[in-house]
């Protein structure tokens, strides 16, 4: 749908929609003029304490002293990912209801691994390659960015931003409000044709200073004195993946890394802290020239970093690359809430921190130190669960696809020998629960009747979508990974992926410690409720009220 169709149906259906939001506060001082919301992606929940020394006072532990710290915050459900903690954070609802199960999923009925935002039909905005070929289209719940433009007759700002469309689209939501990423091919921000006919003067005008290419010359130093990181593992050590199993240690060369990576020419900028510093950079252009917070209709901005989660997954989450590369995302904040409170004020202003997921241990470096852990072998598991099938069934392709921890089986040939698809559901989980690595195999017949035992079966359902999920979803044991992942990307429903931190600071949020359960699904709600607007339509989630004083 083109921009100019999504304008005139809002301008007809604006009326109807927000009139059940017409008991708004007269009084603008009543809510914040602003919410910024910043997620990292990958963010651990216990990382804010163990380098809480090497922190900068006027970034996270800012944050942390003068806010609201909400201790027990999870993620409530498996399969965290970049896709499915992004929307859920937009929309207060699990995958189950926005549909984004995870980043990409095996569609059945193109045979292919489809991305969560990916749309061929969509253009690029701010250049002329594929790399603004995204949408929101599959998503399948409003996001809290949609119900605040419709509540505000269209005269909020919605601003997301991020390296990756993903990350970006899925905060924003579907009605054009504007969502940025990065191009990797030209280092330059772009946006989609679902959310404009072209980029704003400003926009164009910070990418034609390229500001891109004065990071890729640089080189990844420690930013810190090397003694200073003896709580992580030895820089020089064989069970890092690093950077094309090649550059493992400090520093890095940006210019050398690059001619290995073969792919695009800023790509290595979602790779290395300084594409959450270009992030920043081009968030605090955003709130000048947009003067965010600057009238009496509220405005949004998303950040969302996911430089560390890249990091993380390369080097492990003890590594000394990931905790400079922490340390210098807190100085990015730093400056980032030096300049929210100069644009739109501390008392104007309502500012949140979270995270997606958290990071398992590298089985090889868990192994080393004598912990469980290890690699789930998922190929030669498909080829001896289909020799299985076949001897009870007979010969054929009965496993069709296996992806992110779900087996997705032939439905076209389980129809055609007449077979039900509940038996081979069960045989096949029994079947798959003998390998090492497996604690449980869950057929999708179970997760579709919700007879999911403890102890998770709330976190399975909420994962659970009928169009979109596999056949069986497999868990893991604790400290395994599948064969192929980077060294920590685990998905699983233990508490070193799903606990993660969430700070609310400014406004009239008062400096206190919440340690009662929370989860990334009350955010959209809270953000709702503080600025006087309906939910998002599929939203679970319940308001944190302890942030108003």
């Amino acid at each position: 749908m083109s921009v100019s169709i999504r304008f005139l149906l809002i301008f007809f259906l604006i009326p109807i929609l927000a009139q059940p939001l017409s008991a708004q506060p007269q009084n603008p001082s009543d809510r914040p003029a602003l919410v910024v919301g910043i997620v990292v992606d990958g963010l651990h929940f216990d990382w804010i304490e163990r380098y809480w020394d090497l922190f900068s006072e006027g970034g996270i532990k800012k944050l942390s002293r003068q806010g609201t710290n909400y201790s027990e915050t999870s993620v409530p459900f498996v399969l965290a990912d970049i896709g499915s903690s992004h929307a859920s954070i937009s929309t207060g609802a699990p995958p189950a209801l926005h549909g984004i199960i995870s980043r990409s999923w095996y569609n059945r009925l193109r045979k292919e691994e489809t991305h969560c935002t990916q749309d061929n039909l969509a253009k690029t905005v701010g250049n002329s390659n594929g790399n603004g070929k995204h949408s929101a289209d599959q998503l399948l719940a409003q996001t809290i960015g949609d119900r605040l433009i419709l509540s505000s007759g269209y005269k909020s700002k919605v601003i997301s931003i991020s390296l990756r469309p993903e990350a970006s689209i899925l905060l924003c939501g579907h009605i054009p409000g504007s969502a940025y990423w990065l191009d990797t091919r030209s280092g330059t921000w772009i946006t989609s044709s679902q959310y404009a006919n072209s980029l704003a003067p400003w926009v164009a005008d910070f990418n034609r200073h390229n500001s891109s290419g004065q990071y890729l010359t640089r080189n990844w130093e420690l930013l810190l004195a090397d003694n200073l990181y003896a709580g992580c593992p030895p820089d020089d050590n064989d069970l890092e993946t690093g950077y094309y199993n090649q550059f493992k240690t400090f520093p890095y060369n940006l210019g050398k890394i690059r001619k290995e990576s073969l792919g695009q020419d800023s790509e290595v900028l979602a790779m290395v802290p300084f594409g959450n510093t270009l992030t920043t950079d081009f968030a605090i252009a955003t709130l000048r020239e947009e003067k965010l917070g600057a009238d009496a209709s509220p405005d949004l901005l998303w950040i969302s970093y996911t430089a560390l989660d890249d990091i993380t997954r390369r080097f492990g989450p003890d590594s000394r690359e990931v905790a400079d590369a922490l340390l210098r995302l807190d100085l990015d904040i730093q400056r980032l809430i030096y300049q929210i409170e100069e644009s739109a004020g501390k008392d104007k202003a309502l500012i949140f921190i979270t995270s997606t997921h958290g990071s398992g241990m590298d089985p090889d470096y868990s192994q080393a130190l004598n912990l469980p852990g290890g690699f789930f072998r998922y190929r030669n598991a498909m080829a001896l669960l289909n020799s299985y099938l076949n001897a009870i069934y007979g010969d054929g392709t009965w496993v069709e696809s296996y992806l992110a921890h779900q087996v997705f089986l032939n439905e076209t040939l389980i129809e055609q020998r007449k077979v039900s698809f509940a038996e081979i559901q069960d045989v096949t989980a029994r079947f798959l629960t003998h390998f090492e690595g497996i604690a449980r195999a869950v057929p999708a017949d179970r997760m579709l009747s919700g007879q999911i035992t403890n102890p998770w079966g709330h976190l399975i359902q909420n994962s659970y979508q009928p169009d979109r999920t596999g056949d069986l979803l497999l868990i893991l044991q604790p400290g395994w990974i599948e064969e192929g992942n980077y060294d920590s990307d685990s998905r699983s429903p233990y508490s070193y992926d799903l606990r993660i931190p969430m700070i609310w600071y400014g406004w009239k949020v008062p400096r206190q410690t919440v340690n009662r359960p929370v989860t990334l699904l009350d955010i959209a709600p809270t953000i709702a409720h503080f600025l006087h607007i309906a939910p998002p339509d599929a939203a679970t989630g319940n308001a944190l009220i302890e942030i108003q004083k």
